[in-house]
């Protein structure tokens, strides 16, 4: 499922990220601004796209009732769409958005720093070889994704909104989990983290995540890049 969203989801971000920037080009603001700005207009819809298909990978992944072994993808929208679970109250289309904002407040600054070194360490150029780009892709999404664990972890946290687990070995979803989120802001669910688990809680599986990095932006941006090329 996020396959499926992933493809359109970064096309559209892509194209709003890069028009914005065109569109601010002689705006006299610093490069690093422009960029800010591009990235935080193309999270929006990226989000909008992406979102759901991210709640059920993280879902199925952490093994919450419902999502688990044995359970498609086609039945785990149905599950979050119906509200299946005995106990929960809401469902519909916004169980499909749980995270929507932990999402952007994680991404907007992943995205930031991951552009920013790029563009330091292609020096700007506009006609640049996939391969090169493959390689300081590779750099600057290993070097974002670092820094910014903390916020994924919280982020994956919530999407997943379930913390008890049945005897059988399965996540349960707690019917006042998400009431309980709602009631905690990202900052305190993320001061929270870090007063309980300290350092290792806040970067925990940090080192899949830059070996996925460096594999995942090697592929992004040597196809971005490529990309661009064809199209001039």
């Amino acid at each position: 499922s996020p396959l499926i969203s992933n493809v359109p989801g970064g096309a559209v971000f892509f194209a709003i990220k890069d028009a914005t920037k065109s569109a601010l080009r002689d705006s006299g603001m610093p490069k690093w601004m422009t960029t800010s700005i591009s990235v935080a207009i193309g999270n929006f819809p990226y989000w909008i796209i992406r979102n759901p298909s991210e709640v059920i990978k993280t879902r199925q992944q952490a093994g919450v009732e419902g999502y688990g072994d044995g359970v498609t993808v086609i039945d785990a929208f149905r599950n979050a769409m119906n509200n299946t679970q005995e106990g929960e109250s809401g469902g519909g289309i916004n169980e499909l958005y749980t995270g929507y904002f932990e999402n952007i407040v994680y991404a907007f600054p992943a995205d930031v720093i991951k552009f920013i070194v790029y563009e330091q360490l292609s020096g700007g150029k506009k006609n640049l070889e996939p391969t090169k780009g493959a390689a300081y892709g590779a750099v600057a999404t290993a070097i974002a994704q670092c820094l910014t664990t903390p916020l994924d972890v919280v982020r994956n946290r919530v999407m997943a909104t379930s913390q008890s687990t049945n005897t059988d070995g399965k996540i349960k979803r707690d019917p006042s989990a998400k009431s309980k989120k709602d009631d905690t802001s990202y900052l305190g669910n993320l001061q929270q983290l870090a007063k309980t688990e300290g350092l290792q809680g806040l970067f925990a599986g940090v080192t899949p995540r830059i070996g996925k990095a460096f594999l995942s932006g090697a592929i992004q941006f040597a196809t971005y890049e490529d990309t661009k090329q064809k199209v001039r």
